[in-house]
């Protein structure tokens, strides 16, 4: 009786998680989790009340595996770098699970939502102590513990909006890439960076020959015109990165976009067909105008350590600045049609490999393609995940973000 029990539970919360995954909270109902557990709605309420208390079941299931019994005896460093296999194992082979944790917190009540920042800061805190302990014994340098601390957390939280477990870098490799490059970038022999005369780039942020039919420019560039110099447009859209990043998606509908933005219900639809062309409009107009001021930075800098520092430098403030859209960017997208999602993925994509370009060139014992790659990717991902946390009233500017990120990635890819 018990193993039924155990089971009927873990079935219903397998539903449920893959259900809110694939198709978010709002848009699923009991009907399909209990369709998906094989019970009966009436089996599935014995176990949990309502909906919501599925999704707090999940929240908790997620950190109880973060704080799992782990090895954390030895130095500051062995402490460290078993708290991010850990996590690292956890994410990549739970990444339905970290989506819901993340994207659907929203849906969850206030008391519901304490509890699980609660369990979380336990994690949070495991970490910021690890760090202090080894700044006090000479391990690691002088390091901002609670910034480095969100900084690895996001780097390694983000690999479930990009990592594929079946693909090019087994899971065990990942985490010894992660744990090289931050622990290197925290590492007492680590020295501040200072300018000095380096190569310069062979050649242009232009597309090589080979990417060249990757290239987003032509394909973007009819859209873009759909919100240049269209201040009622530009209006529409910082209106509903504002509502996105507030409510979600799924819970902000086109009568609520249209007052937001001082315009009739019929008036809105005059400028967009529908809600998902908005959400289209958001990303692409992030995206491209992102990819836009990466190439000229790359440009600017044909230092390739100089090129690093401008574009972490100038994400962190860009992630402070658009919040919202961020949000629509990297928790939303799923919402996209296939073509418009496709759209997104070929902009998003060129940028990371222009990225990749800059820290295959100045990373030293790093600049090999199978390395170069997932540590680009990771520390987009770092950057990227201050949406999260990042609050424009905090202790730190995003220069001063910017800056402590761009130290702990380059002593991290320049230690031989």
């Amino acid at each position: 009786m018990v193993r039924a029990r155990s089971t009927h539970r873990e079935a219903i919360l397998d539903s449920a998680t893959d259900l809110f995954h694939r198709q978010g909270f709002s848009r699923t109902t009991t009907d399909q989790i209990a369709a998906g557990a094989q019970i009966t709605k009436r089996t599935m309420y014995r176990y949990f009340s309502s909906k919501e208390s599925l999704l707090l079941a999940i929240h908790e299931q997620f950190l109880e595996r973060l704080l799992r019994p782990i090895d954390l005896d030895g130095t500051p460093r062995h402490r460290l770098t078993q708290l991010i296999e850990n996590y690292v194992h956890t994410v990549v082979t739970h990444g339905d699970q970290i989506r819901v944790f993340f994207e659907e917190r929203k849906n969850l009540s206030p008391e519901n939502a304490a509890r699980v920042v609660n369990l979380r800061d336990e994690h949070e805190r495991l970490f910021r102590e690890t760090l202090t302990e080894g700044v006090k014994t000479g391990e690691f340098r002088r390091i901002d513990v609670p910034l480095t601390a969100e900084g690895v957390l996001g780097a390694i939280a983000s690999l479930y909006q990009w990592y594929d477990p079946d693909g090019w870098l087994p899971p065990a490799d990942l985490a010894s890439v992660i744990c090289g490059l931050f622990l290197d970038g925290m590492s007492h022999t680590a020295t501040t960076f200072s300018p000095t005369v380096r190569r310069r780039r062979p050649g242009s942020g232009a597309p090589t020959r080979e990417n060249r039919s990757r290239d987003p420019r032509a394909a973007v560039e009819a859209a873009e015109l759909l919100w240049a110099e269209n201040p009622v447009l530009t209006k529409i859209l910082d209106t509903a990165a504002a509502m996105f990043y507030d409510r979600g998606y799924d819970n902000t509908n086109t009568r609520e976009l249209a007052v937001g933005a001082g315009l009739t219900k019929s008036a809105l639809y005059y400028y967009i067909p529908n809600k998902e062309a908005v959400l289209y409009q958001l990303n692409l107009r992030l995206s491209v105008q992102g990819l836009g001021i990466e190439r000229d930075l790359i440009e600017a800098n044909p230092d390739p350590v100089d090129a690093l520092r401008a574009v972490i430098e100038w994400q962190c403030k860009s992630v402070s600045e658009n919040l919202g859209a961020l949000r629509a960017l990297s928790i939303e997208m799923r919402f996209l049609d296939e073509d418009h999602y496709d759209q997104i993925q070929l902009v998003r994509s060129e940028y990371s490999r222009l990225f990749t370009g800059v820290v295959q060139e100045a990373g030293g014992a790093w600049a090999v393609p199978k390395l170069s790659r997932p540590v680009a990717l990771v520390v987009l991902g770092m950057v990227n995940f201050m949406n999260h946390w990042y609050t424009p009233d905090g202790r730190l500017s995003p220069d001063q973000i910017g800056s402590a990120f761009f130290e702990l990635v380059w002593q991290g890819i320049s230690q031989d």
